[in-house]
């Protein structure tokens, strides 16, 4: 094989390896996992573009048949980033999910007040929120969430090209997707609700025992009270909570045909 050849086959390569990776960069910057605080940047550019070079040889040689201007490119980039986004966020949800549950816990314990900064998301949230948001994390990974989010980005190739493909965005998808914000509420609630009941109930004999003994200091008593009935209540509840947690990793394997049917032109 010849140098020139050598070289042409080297910048296809190259070329194709570098737009997998606003995909892949996009959707990592949305999980938890990839955040800054958590991976240093040279890490995970490191680690987006190992998984880009899976992708590259399959993808290479339908680059050599196409004809690409600069635009083309910034179009490519572009609906690259638009994927990757969606991917994310649809990923990222049960982290949210579980650090909201943390964070409402805390909220009706009164210990909000406390807020420190989150390693893993990079912003403020509840002493608890941060526990439930790094015992999913580890969960994920030890689960086997992370085989299924990298399943769901390779198989995104396949469905949405990477050379053709553009979103066929509808007016009748935007409710769909908004409704994940309320899914994201109604699953925080509900797996919130052992604790909030519990210290509801709680919080209602002290109102009542402050009634019939007003030199009941209630006050002082809630939070302690409240605090220790949350934390009994989360460890009798916890391996339920975690049975929702891998019920919810599964459904990463439901994205990629939800996000098929709101995109394909009808």
């Amino acid at each position: 094989m010849s140098e020139g050849a050598v070289y042409t086959e080297a910048q296809m390569f190259l070329t194709t390896l570098a737009l997998t990776q606003p995909r892949i960069l996009a959707m990592c910057v949305m999980l938890p996992l990839f955040t800054r605080q958590v991976m240093p940047g040279m890490l995970r550019y490191g680690i987006c573009a190992a998984l880009g070079l899976i992708l590259a040889p399959a993808l290479s040689p339908e680059y050599a048949a196409l004809d690409l201007q600069a635009l083309d490119f910034l179009l490519i980039i572009a609906k690259e980033i638009f994927i990757g986004l969606v991917l994310g966020w649809m990923a990222a949800i049960p982290f949210w999910i579980f650090e909201a549950v943390g964070f409402v816990i805390d909220n009706q314990r009164g210990a909000s007040m406390g807020a420190i900064l989150n390693p893993a998301t990079g912003s403020d949230s509840s002493p608890l929120g941060i526990l439930f948001n790094q015992a999913y994390i580890v969960f994920f990974l030890v689960s086997g969430g992370f085989g299924l989010t990298l399943t769901m980005l390779y198989d995104s190739f396949l469905l949405w090209d990477l050379w053709h493909w553009t979103p066929a965005l509808r007016a009748e998808s935007v409710p769909l997707m908004l409704d994940q914000f309320s899914k994201l509420m109604r699953m925080t609630l509900l797996w919130a609700s052992p604790a909030i009941i519990a210290m509801f109930l709680a919080e209602l004999g002290l109102a009542l025992a402050s009634r019939f003994a007003p030199q009941l200091q209630v006050f002082f008593l809630a939070m302690p009270i409240k605090s220790a009935l949350a934390l009994l209540v989360l460890v009798l509840y916890m391996s339920t909570l975690f049975e929702y947690a891998y019920e919810t990793n599964q459904g990463v394997s439901s994205i990629l045909p939800f996000l098929n049917d709101q995109w394909w032109s009808p």
